[in-house]
């Protein structure tokens, strides 16, 4: 208790922060995390960097860069490249922190999904982590995980992840959604959505779909953005043998996202290794179950038969036992309101607070510091 007075007894008018990168042009994550921060005193420029970082570096103000986000600007297929690029980006890091610029960095990853290069992948995030004046991590368990991979992180507090209610428009009708999209009006519905990468496990969820009997398996739907067209044309091809499996590898723009969501009866998250997910909250933020890996991160959202079902990450057998209990759960709108439920407690105004009040701590200890 005594140290609330002390936290409020000295504050900034306003604290700049820009957030890297600036814009995600698929998911909402920064729009819903940065638009209550006004409220906060928090100015947050999402400008162009070209335009935003010669501010930041010559600015007097208390300015934040808030990293969020970083392997497309350093990971390359052609090792030269990433090498530059990596070093690009810890030197621009280090320019902004000579400058007074603090650095905040929520650790939406462990690593690349895709590392073309580790030794330059691990070089980069041990960087981050070790000269980040504070850590934003989005469980205990994804707290503990960072710790064990890049030693005591005393700067790191635990934040959740915001929920997507609304985001993607209202909750629609499960008859007209399947219509919509040309997909059978009766019969489960398993659904895997987002875009198609190997770090997801989607062949293990078709093998494991194919295990199950035909007649009551239903049907499994797989679409999304496709990075790399050879390993989507894979997919389609695994899929193509399987009654009642389809592949789509075609982008959802977010307007389409809630058909998609409402046409389900479950969103499937086969991921063979994952430290948070924002797809997993909005199928929750929808009212739909989810089939996840237990992985600890994901143990702290999703409770076994309550609001999904949880298998051993890499296992095709425990997912297709997970998948058949799904499947034939009698339970699954109950357990649908038990997701939303879950993803009702994730507010995001009180997120921004809390975000907000890491920036004013980082910002407190920066002056007591230099005193």
């Amino acid at each position: 208790m005594a140290e609330q007075p002390l936290r409020l007894c000295y504050t900034y008018p306003v604290i700049v922060v820009f957030p890297l990168p600036p814009l995600l042009p698929t998911n909402p994550y920064l729009d819903l995390l940065t638009t209550p921060m006004a409220a906060q005193s928090v100015n947050v420029r999402r400008g162009r960097p070209r335009t935003e970082l010669p501010r930041l570096l010559i600015g007097r103000e208390a300015r934040i860069v808030h990293i969020h986000f970083f392997d497309e600007l350093t990971q390359s297929i052609d090792a030269a490249q990433t090498a530059a690029r990596s070093l690009g980006f810890l030197g621009l890091l280090a320019a902004l922190r000579a400058r007074g610029v603090q650095q905040v960095w929520t650790a939406h990853n462990l690593q690349p999904h895709e590392a073309h290069h580790p030794h330059w992948a691990e070089r980069v995030y041990r960087s981050v982590a070790r000269s980040s004046a504070a850590i934003i991590a989005h469980s205990h368990a994804a707290r503990a995980q960072l710790e064990q991979r890049y030693g005591p992180l005393p700067q790191c507090v635990v934040i959740p992840h915001g929920n997507y209610i609304g985001c993607y428009g209202p909750q629609q009708a499960q008859t007209a959604s399947r219509a919509a999209l040309g997909i059978p009006a009766t019969g489960s519905i398993v659904l895997a959505l987002g875009a198609l990468r190997p770090y997801k496990g989607l062949e293990d969820l078709l093998q494991a779909f194919a295990s199950l009997p035909a007649p009551t398996r239903g049907t499994l739907l797989i679409t999304g953005h496709a990075k790399d067209h050879a390993y989507a044309a894979t997919l389609a091809q695994q899929a193509a043998s399987i009654a009642g499996a389809h592949v789509r590898p075609q982008f959802v723009p977010n307007d389409a996202v809630a058909t998609y969501l409402a046409a389900a009866d479950l969103v499937a998250l086969p991921y063979r290794q994952m430290l948070t997910s924002g797809a997993l909250l909005a199928a929750f933020s929808y009212g739909r179950p989810v089939l996840a890996p237990a992985l600890p991160p994901i143990a702290e959202l999703v409770r076994d038969g309550v609001n999904g079902f949880l298998f051993t990450p890499g296992d095709v057998a425990t997912l297709a036992t997970a998948l058949g209990r799904a499947i034939n759960a009698p339970h699954r709108a109950e357990m649908g309101q038990h997701a939303l439920a879950t993803a009702q407690s994730f507010d995001w105004s009180t997120i921004a607070a809390q975000t907000a009040d890491v920036y004013r701590a980082v910002l407190r200890s920066t002056r007591t510091n230099q005193e």
